[in-house]
């Protein structure tokens, strides 16, 4: 066999599928039978080699930044108590950083956006050409937005049509004193990532409407004036978030 993609979750025939050069998804999808009726295609995970690589190259240089950033980090003898303490947890959090950093494997994920109106999107800009080694997961509907990061609960909240990204949050006990909670963001089912009206970090995405399946992240404050660490703790906060999401999609 040459050139294949492997079709897994629900489709009525998973499997591997030869594909031909410029075969487009939804052929693929037609083909392993079309969606089963408890499929998910919005929270739909596609990953591809070639993101694979670029995400571990990425990551690879973000480990160089939190050590270089970690390496720097000094307790001296002499000083005050406050000084301390923060110095201290500054090293904690780059252990910490570093740590999920390592254990975090790159997935490869590509950002697709389809529906289960195969014909609304096919031959479209959403109806992307498909590669050799692409792997195409479609999960079934989850009945749950996550919440994750510096919050008093992490955990499962169970959907509810028209609530807010802040309704959830606040289900989970809300940010704790660690939580930056002006970069709060949101992780869309389809991998796609929103914040606030000003952009990234920038605050105010609470009141973003939540779907099935999405997730509401608090990252923790920098313990640093450190610009660079600050960048660098932010990057590494959002790779290890898109990491779970992935990794919870599956599980649907």
């Amino acid at each position: 066999m040459g050139a294949t993609i492997a079709v897994k979750g629900e489709v009525l025939h998973p499997g591997t599928y030869g594909i031909q050069e410029g075969e487009r998804l939804s052929s693929i999808i037609q083909r392993a039978g079309g969606f089963r009726a408890n499929a998910y295609p919005y929270g739909a995970v596609f990953e591809r080699e070639q993101i694979r690589e670029l995400e571990e190259k990425n990551r690879s240089d973000l480990i160089q930044r939190v050590q270089s950033e970690a390496a720097q980090v000094r307790i001296i003898p002499g000083m005050d108590v406050e000084h301390q303490m923060t110095a201290q947890a500054a090293v904690l959090q780059y252990k910490s950083t570093l740590e999920k950093l390592q254990n975090l494997p790159p997935e490869g994920r590509l950002v697709i956006h389809i529906s289960t109106n195969i014909k609304q999107w096919a031959n479209t800009s959403a109806d992307i050409q498909v590669r050799a080694g692409d792997v195409l997961y479609i999960p079934k509907r989850p009945n749950l937005v996550m919440v994750d990061g510096a919050v008093y609960n992490s955990t499962g909240v169970t959907y509810k049509p028209g609530k807010s990204a802040g309704w959830y949050l606040h289900q989970a006990g809300g940010p704790t004193q660690m939580a930056n909670k002006k970069a709060t963001f949101v992780i869309r089912a389809d991998g796609s990532v929103v914040g606030g009206a000003g952009g990234l970090f920038s605050g105010g995405v609470e009141s973003a409407a939540m779907r099935p399946g999405d997730m509401v992240v608090v990252p923790e404050k920098a313990y640093t004036i450190n610009t660079k660490w600050k960048t660098a703790l932010e990057s590494a906060q959002l790779a290890y978030a898109v990491g779970i999401a992935i990794q919870v999609a599956r599980s649907f």
